[in-house]
């Protein structure tokens, strides 16, 4: 088990950190920033490097067993498997959450602690403790599927507005805004490669930034699909008739429909790039 220096700290709450990658990683080192927490760092490969942002890192679960929360931020394919686990390890008033990017299938089950889920809307293409950073966060969304005061805090501790929102409402949504756009921006980049590939000497910064999303995770990627398959299946439909739609307008149509698109488009994001609506 790796150590770092004793602190005082304000709160008297135990924090654990399931997985140390991207996610993960800013969760600790967000939660470290604000001096108030002792703090545990669990992985298998990352617990070394975590070691100064934390009061103890370790590779096992079972070193969460004195936590008051603890935030899973597994891969997606694992998160069910570390819940389980948790059940004969965290004490029934823990409060845990996890930080998929789907909430249905996280929630199928009545679990012997607080189990509340979590998806927090941030993150880069880069993965690893090593792009991890405090500030990923600030000025963010994050959901959860019901209230909690004491996960509603950290949440604002580090930086994030918790919205509460139903698992069912979450994973529609969540597809329209975020996995239908890496499936887009990986089908715009195999088209080009397809019909044009010497196309890529010349693009600049429009096409770089609307192929971004096929950096994903290539394993998130499958779980997106596979765990949304029935909104994916939706909404690939609307999206090709939508397409259509756009495409075959009449010239005074397309021009009023882009003009409204546009002004929603300026209206969402601040200077920074944060979304300021709600």
């Amino acid at each position: 088990m790796e150590t770092m220096e004793n602190r005082n700290f304000k709160t008297g709450l135990k924090i654990g950190v399931a997985g140390l990658g991207l996610i993960g990683g800013s969760i600790l080192k967000a939660l470290y920033e604000t001096g108030d927490y002792e703090l545990v760092g669990i992985s298998k490969s990352s617990h070394k490097k975590a070691a100064e942002f934390c009061t103890y890192s370790s590779p096992v679960l079972e070193d969460l067993a004195a936590c008051n929360v603890v935030f899973v931020c597994s891969r997606m394919s694992e998160t069910l498997d570390v819940l389980d686990k948790l059940e004969d390890i965290v004490r029934p008033d823990t409060i845990v959450t996890d930080v998929s990017s789907l909430k249905r299938f996280v929630n199928n089950k009545k679990r012997p602690y607080n189990f509340i889920g979590g998806h927090p809307m941030a993150g880069t293409e880069f993965s690893g403790f090593e792009n991890s950073f405090a500030e990923l966060f600030s000025g963010t969304k994050w959901i959860l599927n019901k209230k909690n005061e004491i996960l509603e805090d950290l949440i604002k501790k580090m930086g994030a507005k918790p919205i509460i929102m139903e698992e069912n409402t979450h994973d529609a949504r969540a597809c329209l805004i975020s996995h239908l756009p890496m499936l887009l921006s990986c089908t715009l980049l195999n088209t080009a490669i397809k019909e044009d590939n010497e196309a890529l000497k010349i693009a600049s910064s429009g096409f770089r930034d609307t192929t971004r999303l096929a950096l994903t995770d290539i394993s998130l990627a499958l779980d997106m699909l596979e765990l949304n398959k029935d909104n994916f299946n939706d909404l690939v439909d609307k999206f090709i008739k939508n397409l259509k739609e756009l495409k075959n307008m009449p010239k005074t149509e397309f021009i009023n429909t882009l003009n409204s698109i546009q002004k929603i488009r300026k209206s969402m994001y601040d200077d920074s790039g944060k979304n300021k609506l709600l």
